[in-house]
């Protein structure tokens, strides 16, 4: 075996642990809001049969012809293909904006809170005081002095020791020559008032942050392989580090250790966001980026990577690996075996043990 070909099975393996997880971590989310669409996401057969695919260029295997829930928020499966094309478009938006001189900053809003507090009053608030922030004349001085052409508002939340810690980044698109710690201190006084108008509270020293756009990448670098691309649309479903944790952490640690608290802080969280979204364009920059503005949904649905078919699991054969917890195994198995035989060491195996177990 070449060095090619070991280094593309460790590829292929760390991979399927992640696709395992992502899987293991949707059947949890299932438990903890079972009245949402993704309790029934790629589980529920849209029409007679469960199609099942390979990528020509990278071999995985997935399937099809099942029901997508398309939620940024609640399913972990979802959200890493919808997060894989925000990031593309915003790469796109970036590379275009810099390649005709422009220049990207990099502003995050936040505020002080508390463990008592309750998130779906807070992020009331919270949407209210940027709104307050960015109206006014004295915004619009700080918009025309940099020479915004639009800005990409991405919603996060974390949690930890004070509860749970909604904020937001902000890409800045500009293209005047200007003093970024100037306009961070113009920014401030504007978010101070605007925290407090809306019944807020925020200090200067975490409440408000300017980085220029390089440098905030440099930073991103230098703590791990992470772009300003994938820190704006992958934030909500990367692995918090230190003491705070992202939504998606509340699922992987049910799976340790089966604390229900967990499943209480998810569903939580997902009540309080869902039907907002996620990653804002301000009007008109997605046109200027000759980029098509897509819903969640319609980009979970979409299939741009070539696939063959290799085969067609029915009603029954679906059934036992919903039962029996497959739905990742017999996508492993596909890749390393093929389609017939994945059946036979997967389905029909399970289908025997279960007979034997009846008699």
């Amino acid at each position: 075996m070449t060095a090619f070909e070991k280094n593309r099975n460790a590829l292929n393996e760390k991979l399927r642990l992640v696709r395992t997880e992502r899987y293991a971590c949707q059947s949890v989310a299932r438990k903890a809001v079972p009245k949402e669409r993704v309790s029934m996401c790629l589980r529920k057969i849209n029409g007679s049969n469960v199609e099942v695919h390979k990528h020509r260029k990278t071999d995985k295997a997935f399937y099809s012809g099942l029901l997508v829930c398309g939620s940024v928020w609640g399913c972990p499966v979802c959200a890493a293909k919808i997060s894989e094309r925000r990031k593309k478009e915003i790469q796109q938006a970036f590379e275009m904006h810099k390649g005709d001189g422009g220049k990207i900053a990099l502003l995050t809003l936040t505020f002080s809170h508390k463990k008592t507090d309750r998130l779906r009053d807070t992020i009331k608030k919270f949407g209210q005081a940027i709104q307050v922030f960015m109206r006014g004349a004295r915004f619009d001085k700080i918009r025309s002095d940099m020479g915004m052409i639009g800005r990409i508002r991405v919603y996060e939340v974390t949690y930890g020791r004070n509860g749970f810690h909604p904020h937001v980044h902000i890409a800045l698109m500009y293209e005047n020559d200007v003093d970024l710690e100037i306009i961070k201190k113009r920014m401030f006084i504007l978010w101070e008032k605007a925290c407090l108008k809306s019944g807020l509270t925020a200090s200067e020293k975490y409440g408000l942050d300017l980085q220029d756009g390089d440098e905030a990448e440099k930073y991103l670098s230098k703590h791990g392989t992470w772009s300003l691309e994938q820190e704006l649309s992958k934030s909500h479903i990367k692995k918090a580090k230190n003491d705070s944790m992202t939504p998606f952490d509340f699922l992987r640690k049910y799976l340790e250790d089966e604390d229900t608290k967990y499943l209480k802080l998810f569903s939580e969280y997902v009540e309080c966001f869902k039907g907002k979204r996620q990653i804002q364009w301000s009007q008109g920059l997605k046109k200027r980026f000759v980029l098509v503005d897509k819903t969640d949904e319609e980009l979970a649905k979409e299939k741009i990577e070539e696939a063959d078919i290799l085969g067609m699991l029915n009603y029954e054969q679906w059934k036992i690996i919903l039962k029996n917890d497959l739905r990742s195994k017999f996508l492993d198995s596909v890749e390393r075996y093929g389609f017939d035989l994945a059946v036979e060491i997967t389905i029909k195996k399970e289908s025997s043990s279960h007979e034997d177990s009846q008699e």
